[in-house]
């Protein structure tokens, strides 16, 4: 009988988890058949946004390579193309009222930088859940670090000393 109890109990347990999961699942998101972007549908302030731009070193020329990203937001990074330009996009959950925009030179050439940016959602669908859409261009310029000191050369043998000694002089017996 405990076995049968046992049996029974486990495929309840399974069915319910199933159930549940697919429940879950459905309740995500949904394709908004506009823009084909997800849209959240637990409840939580969301907006879209999309910043572009170019970086360029202090010449003005583009930098290739860098990458970029949104402070605080677990979102994806990109880096810039062969001409500086780079496009980030994505779905804010929490929508911010100012998001700092981060460049960083992979290589060390340049210096890292942000640029704070005033977000201006507009569009939103006049709930508090959906905030809408901003957009924006922001280039970023960044400075080529400063050269670094170059270390103090080191005596190539460990046990002589760094400055060299004034030569013992004979000391005579006192009479």
């Amino acid at each position: 009988m405990k076995q049968i109890k046992k049996y029974f109990t486990v495929k309840w347990c399974a069915m319910i988890s199933a159930l549940l999961g697919m429940l879950g699942y459905a309740a995500c998101g949904s394709k908004d058949e506009e823009d084909d972007r997800m849209v959240c549908l637990y409840g939580q302030p969301h907006a879209n946004f999309r910043v572009e731009g170019s970086v360029l070193n202090e010449d003005g020329s583009p930098i290739a390579g860098v990458k970029v990203y949104v402070r605080d937001h677990y979102g994806d990074t990109t880096k810039t193309d062969r001409n500086g330009k780079y496009v980030f996009e994505d779905n804010f959950f929490e929508p911010f009222n100012n998001i700092w925009v981060m460049a960083e030179d992979p290589f060390g050439i340049y210096a890292a930088d942000s640029v704070n940016v005033a977000t201006d959602f507009k569009g939103g669908e006049g709930s508090m859940w959906d905030c809408g859409s901003f957009s924006t261009t922001q280039d970023i310029t960044l400075k080529v670090k400063p050269a670094q000191p170059e270390p103090p050369e080191q005596p190539s043998d460990p046990e002589s000393p760094e400055t060299p000694s004034e030569p013992e002089t004979p000391s005579t017996p006192e009479e």
